[in-house]
């Protein structure tokens, strides 16, 4: 895939780059661990996780191609990473550390305003992560989630979506039981489709 990111680099900075590839379900970096690189998401998924005092996965964010994450930690006063980041499939990354990426901001005009734009999206998506955890109540985190995807969820299992959005599965089960009685879904393999608002 190609990523603008890097395809507006010179030859000579595309040097400054390491591309790495990366196995299904492999730690890219520890809760805890120091931020001393940015990554590039070049194919596969990638997940940002934490864990409660019990082990419950709690998802933080979900990257895809073209995302980019460290970015938010590397030059903060303590670049720790406060959950893991796991590949979710098969990925390529490619990592810029510090004093490269303070390069290419300084000399590469088109890549600062690439950069820059991806910091936003990621801080956009961050904040929506973050209010999207903020309801306490089931059906107003689906119905959320649901908005900021225009009202359509495509999904692989009720796991799976169970813990996109935070919930225990068997409560998301029943959820979906309840809109489907009540109307306000359809659902069908792999997608949910919102039919109405609630009152």
């Amino acid at each position: 895939m190609k990523i603008p990111l890097l395809q507006v680099l010179t030859k000579k900075e595309h040097k400054l780059v390491k591309g790495y590839q990366v196995t299904k379900n492999s730690v890219i970096n520890h809760e805890g661990d120091l931020c001393e690189n940015v990554g590039v998401i070049i194919s596969g998924k990638v997940d940002i996780v934490s864990y409660s005092f019990q082990g419950k996965e709690q998802i933080l964010n979900s990257l895809k191609a073209g995302d980019i994450f460290g970015n938010n930690l590397i030059f903060s006063s303590e670049p720790i990473y406060r959950g893991d980041v796991i590949a979710k499939e098969k990925c390529v990354i490619a990592f810029i550390n510090k004093e490269n990426l303070i390069y290419l901001l300084q000399n590469n005009q088109e890549f600062l305003t690439l950069y820059l734009k991806a910091q936003s999206d990621f801080g956009k998506s961050l904040n929506a992560r973050i209010q999207l955890l903020s309801f306490t109540n089931a059906e107003e985190r689906l119905v959320y989630y649901a908005s900021k995807n225009d009202n359509v969820i495509t999904f692989k299992n009720v796991t799976t979506l169970a813990a996109q959005i935070g919930i225990q599965r068997e409560t998301l089960s029943r959820l979906l039981t309840s809109l489907v009685k009540r109307h306000l879904i359809k659902k069908e393999k792999g997608k949910i489709t919102f039919l109405k608002k609630r009152r």
